[in-house]
């Protein structure tokens, strides 16, 4: 056995050597402040990732749409069997109204389709304009007005955002 002074006094020297009760509410506290800092960053990340994904699905939406015209000359005569046919991955619905408003900037709540289900939502607003739409899990909407004939001397691109029931131009 070993014996050591204490204050002057001889005491044994503790064998089971364990933390106390401080020590391991220091540890839980350092441990809630590193998640305090961490969760809202991850996600913040989170989201900013789930929105990437529906601007990166709309985007390949506008191409399929596009070589659908290729055959059809008219965005209007473009079926969701068509753009199955070109681009199988995407779940393809056919808006019966508008989806983008470029003047207010709106993409408006016709657009139903989730990025999540990679779901796209189309419309043949014209022979020469369409529009396509999806909602980012996060909640936010993201859309695409084309104008292939303006002036006829070229396309327009038109890119709206909703984020927190604000609408935007460009992405």
């Amino acid at each position: 056995m070993m014996v050591r002074l204490f204050h002057g006094k001889a005491c044994e020297a503790r064998r089971d050597a364990g933390f106390t009760l401080i020590e391991l509410l220091v540890v839980i506290i350092i441990i809630a402040i590193l998640a305090a800092i961490a969760i809202p960053t991850y996600l913040g990340t989170r989201m900013k990732a789930q929105d990437a994904a529906a601007v990166t699905l709309v985007r390949n939406a506008l191409t399929v749409v596009e070589s659908a015209n290729m055959e059809r000359h008219d965005y209007r005569l473009i079926s969701a069997d068509d753009l199955t046919a070109i681009e199988p991955a995407i779940q393809w619905t056919v808006a019966p109204d508008n989806l983008v408003d470029p003047v207010g900037p709106l993409v408006t709540n016709a657009v139903t389709s989730s990025a999540r289900d990679d779901a796209v939502d189309f419309y043949g607003e014209t022979a020469t304009t369409f529009d396509v739409g999806s909602v980012s899990e996060s909640g936010n909407r993201y859309g695409i007005q084309v104008d292939t004939l303006v002036d006829g001397t070229g396309v327009s691109y038109i890119k709206v955002k909703v984020i927190d029931g604000a609408g935007s131009v460009g992405w």
